[in-house]
């Protein structure tokens, strides 16, 4: 079943442009793709009892998030190149809960990047 991704995105797009793709439930899902300046692009699924969210960005890297329900859970403090967190119930943050949850890019650099990440939940990870 294909979920179609309701994320407010406001503040963090600003008016950039914005990719939301969906995924099937507890299946890997991933983006790959230049990200120019200001622009984000998302994926996303229903996780139940933990979440991971992996990327790489060139260049200058890219800022990534994990969103439960539209509520920010983790933010990178600033452009990265390389990136993996878990929320779990050990990790820090800790898994906030069932839901449904997102995992968003977005260049918030000067130049283009190429950015490649991943949202796996479950037992996938």
């Amino acid at each position: 079943m294909i979920r179609r991704i309701a994320l407010s995105i406001a503040a963090l797009a600003a008016g950039a442009t914005v990719l939301t793709v969906a995924s099937p439930a507890h299946a890997l899902a991933g983006w790959g793709g230049t990200l120019t300046p200001g622009s984000t692009a998302c994926v996303g699924q229903y996780a139940a009892t933990k979440v991971q969210g992996d990327g790489t960005a060139t260049a200058g890297g890219a800022k990534f998030f994990i969103y439960r329900a539209g509520v920010l859970a983790y933010a990178t403090p600033g452009r990265v190149t390389g990136w993996v967190q878990g929320l779990t119930s050990t990790s820090v943050p800790a898994f906030p809960g069932a839901g449904d949850y997102t995992v968003c890019a977005k260049n918030t650099g000067s130049a283009n990047t190429l950015v490649n990440f991943h949202i796996a939940s479950d037992n996938e990870f």
